[in-house]
């Protein structure tokens, strides 16, 4: 566990797509946490390894309903 920059206890999340931890704000879809939108639609990972977000940013990246999602997938 780690504190955040308001002094708040937190645990380091893990993208449920790729298994990386995440240090900034996640994107989270039906209450799961993934790294990038690439993982949250189920893969490949879009993340850029050589500029990942810095610890504690607040701004996601994403935040969709798997409902958006599957509706852009499917063409309706």
């Amino acid at each position: 566990m780690e504190k955040g920059m308001a002094g708040v206890m937190h645990s380091e999340l893990t993208c449920t797509n790729c298994g990386i931890g995440i240090h900034w704000q996640p994107t989270i879809v039906d209450g799961r946490p993934y790294c990038c939108l690439g993982c949250a639609r189920g893969g490949p990972c879009e993340c850029d390894y050589d500029n990942l977000p810095q610890r504690d940013e607040v701004n996601a990246l994403v935040l969709k309903r798997s409902r958006e999602m599957l509706a852009r997938r499917s063409g309706g």
